[in-house]
């Protein structure tokens, strides 16, 4: 198994588990503030932040594990009209478009997670780098994947694809 395989791997499992798990501590810091609010008349405040910081890994993970698998919505209606080579030639200059700009995402948001140590949450006390560590995270494996698939469509090979079925 090659270096490439073994990190996509990696960041499959590293996608699937964080995204999973955070979707799971939102719903469950939620619906547990909600209970005491009804039962109790009170709320507690520090849950707003958990909710945040968990939905914000929870959907930028699960961007990255949908774009891993290809499983995002694409209007490819006039690509798959084209001829082959054609088809072949729009699939590397989209790659090459989605690398640069996943890319650029990447040190943007990079550059906003580091400058996020010296700002803090108002009652948990946590570093917004924290926060804006997972749009970071989510954009270089982006970025990664896109690379991937140029390697892939340079050799020739025909790119994973996803039934609508699948997707659902």
């Amino acid at each position: 198994m090659n270096v490439v395989n073994r990190l996509t791997g990696i960041f499959a499992a590293l996608e699937t588990y964080v995204s999973m798990g955070a979707f799971a501590i939102m719903v469950l810091v939620i619906s547990a503030n909600v209970v005491i609010r009804f039962t109790t008349g009170n709320s507690l405040v520090f849950t707003e932040e958990i909710a945040y910081l968990a939905f914000g890994y929870s959907v930028f993970f699960g961007l990255s594990l949908l774009f891993r698998t290809r499983a995002m919505i694409a209007v490819d209606l006039v690509v798959d009209m084209l001829p082959t080579g054609v088809k072949h030639l729009a699939h590397i200059v989209s790659y090459v478009i989605m690398m640069l700009i996943c890319g650029y995402f990447f040190y943007l948001s990079s550059t906003l997670a580091l400058s996020g140590w010296v700002r803090r949450t108002a009652f948990l006390d946590i570093p917004y780098f924290w926060v804006n560590l997972a749009p970071a995270m989510s954009f270089g494996l982006m970025a990664f994947y896109s690379a991937v698939y140029l390697g892939v469509l340079f050799r020739g090979e025909e790119l994973p694809y996803v039934e609508l079925e699948e997707q659902m």
